[in-house]
């Protein structure tokens, strides 16, 4: 890999966004994509409704609400409102507060927990209106198409900085590809023009950032991409009313949001601009959005995915009374994976936060436990002994076979036994990538999420009101759904 004399030549990349997304119509988005949009936006509702409820992220709104002053924006499964800035916060915590929100693979940020929080908001400003803006409704076709902006503007800024690469140096890469998401969403639902939106796209990505150290400890990683959700929101916002952001904020090589993200990353170019339109309005980056069956980083769920095909072939050698007949395991996983999960854990037990994205841990709580869902990672599995011997006979290694496009959530497992038997399996894409999980199964877990929330009639009002979308003439009639 050689280092980069030059910068790419500028290309008007982020104008021509700018002019995709102020002239889409919900008539130019094939159907199928509206629908899996729906989902999507069903499956983060869900999250945020179970997230909102985790002692950090009562923590969380109990901090902001000791210094913030109400408002009129929705906050999930709350009777407090807030002003826009700090419901955005909230929600994002609260859709990424448990790590079952969607993830895309190829350039890894949780779309849900930048794009909702951001357009929840964007919509609430609307129908309260202001002395310089006239009360306007939101209907749900505007939201939706909004959204569909936003999915489809994330990950294609994320492959213009070679996707998972910011994660490989250290960055927690959705709250910096979730800035100009969360920017063009609002934007778009405020229905501001392609300069405006220029503007924020450029006020957004000049507060992104984001250190993928907090995943050790504390609770801030499950803020991070609200963080986005704010900065798209607050630049979408000020230049509603004519507030100038950057220009060309993507091509620029000075000081540009693709340039200075990309410094020292080794490539040749350091960066794509090109990627930031590749395809728009043919290729759907909305359908790679993956949904979530493991509540741990998306980067492990092919090592979980290998390790239940073990349990299943060998249920002897696998069975809870035997897992101490196990000598050590080796797990393979891609460069980012590898650099994000791969870490060998210092203190017992983990934080709930560290235990998601330790890929030893994550194996160690499926061999036990059988499942990686949300009690894995409550106070009696991050201290249990049969866990933790599993986690010291466990070492993880970098395999560049996992390094190829659209592999990089891909795992080998290999464990040696005792009596010196060894077995190994790999999957080089988990469930839910190829084929995609399907909408009948988001249903089937919104529905689980949704029964441990809420009553089972507001449940179904709230599913119903999401699938019918595009037939809402209101989003306020939504809104009131979720605050319950």
């Amino acid at each position: 890999m050689t280092t980069s004399k030059s910068a790419p030549q500028e290309q008007p990349v982020t104008a021509e966004l700018c002019d995709w997304v102020t002239s889409l119509q919900a008539s130019d988005i094939p159907t199928h994509v509206l629908q899996r949009a729906k989902h999507l936006i069903l499956d983060g509702i869900a999250c945020g409704l179970v997230g909102a409820h985790v002692p950090w992220s009562e923590k969380c709104i109990d901090a902001i609400d000791d210094y913030e002053p109400a408002g009129y924006c929705s906050v999930l499964d709350s009777n407090k409102k807030y002003g826009p800035l700090a419901a955005a916060i909230l929600n994002g915590a609260f859709i990424q507060a448990v790590e079952l929100d969607d993830y895309h693979s190829a350039a890894p940020l949780h779309s849900a927990s930048v794009i909702l929080p951001a357009l929840f908001a964007a919509a609430e400003v609307q129908s309260h209106g202001s002395q310089k803006q006239p009360r306007r409704v939101v209907s749900g076709l505007e939201l939706l198409t909004a959204a569909i902006v936003g999915f489809e503007t994330g990950p294609r800024a994320g492959a213009a900085m070679y996707g998972a690469e910011l994660l490989s140096r250290g960055w927690h890469s959705g709250p910096i590809f979730g800035c100009p998401a969360a920017a063009v969403a609002a934007a778009k639902l405020l229905n501001i023009d392609s300069a405006a939106t220029e503007s924020a796209i450029g006020i957004a990505c000049t507060q992104a950032g984001g250190l993928m150290a907090a995943q050790y400890e504390g609770m801030i990683k499950r803020v991070q991409h609200a963080f986005a959700a704010r900065n798209g929101l607050f630049g979408a916002l000020l230049a509603r009313n004519g507030y100038l952001g950057i220009r060309k904020v993507f091509e620029r090589p000075y000081g540009g949001f693709l340039a200075m993200f990309s410094q020292g990353n080794g490539r040749e170019p350091p960066y794509q601009p090109e990627e930031v339109i590749a395809g728009l309005g043919r290729v759907w980056q909305t359908t790679h959005i993956r949904v979530k069956l493991h509540a741990c980083v998306g980067g492990c769920h092919g090592q979980v995915e290998a390790l239940e095909r073990l349990q299943e072939t060998y249920p002897d050698r696998f069975a809870l009374e035997n897992l101490q007949q196990i000598q050590s395991m080796r797990v393979a996983l891609s460069e980012p994976v590898f650099a994000h999960d791969g870490w060998v854990p210092a203190e017992r037990p983990l934080t709930a936060t560290g235990a998601q994205m330790n890929a030893a841990y994550i194996g160690a709580a499926q061999l036990v436990y059988g499942q990686v869902l949300l009690e894995q990672f409550d106070a009696a599995a991050l201290d249990d002994d049969r866990v933790w011997e599993l986690i010291r006979k466990t070492t993880c290694v970098r395999d560049e076979e996992f390094d190829r496009p659209n592999h990089l959530c891909g795992a080998r497992v290999v464990v040696e036994f005792a009596d010196g038997v060894t077995v190994e399996e790999t999957v080089v894409m988990p469930r839910g990538f190829d084929p995609p999980i399907t909408d009948e199964e988001i249903r089937e877990k919104w529905r689980r999420l949704a029964r441990t929330v809420g009553d089972n009639a507001r449940m179904q009002r709230l599913e119903e009101a999401v699938l019918s979308l595009e037939d809402l003439e209101d989003v306020s009639d939504l809104f009131a759904l979720i605050r319950g």
